[in-house]
């Protein structure tokens, strides 16, 4: 099973300790204006997950995937979402998200 298939399971499935399990030790998200780190991140995710506001998992698709990365790109509120994570030791170990408009 893919990194990013384990994504999709543990969203589909939440389990936070198992999400936690994605992750390298030395995880960083890279937001627009700020870092977080593994335990701030997991906390986001947990929180939004709980409050029914994360459903990438259900409409996001693929774009590449190696031993090294996997993108996967989705549209949310009119924008076209790009999320790329670099792996270390089989885990996320950046990630970063990038949203622009749709272009039509």
């Amino acid at each position: 099973m893919t990194l990013f298939q384990k994504y999709v399971e543990v969203f589909t499935d939440w389990d936070v300790d198992a999400f936690r399990g994605l992750y390298h030790e030395d995880f960083m998200f890279v937001r627009e204006t700020d870092l977080l780190n593994l335990d701030e991140h997991i906390e986001i995710i947990d929180k939004l997950v709980r409050d029914g506001q994360m459903n990438w998992h259900k409409v996001a698709k693929l774009v590449h995937e190696d031993e090294y990365m996997f993108a996967a790109r989705w549209e949310q509120e009119g924008d076209i979402a790009t999320n790329v994570h670099l792996l270390k030791d089989g885990v996320s170990w950046r990630a970063f998200v990038s949203r622009s408009p749709q272009v039509r």
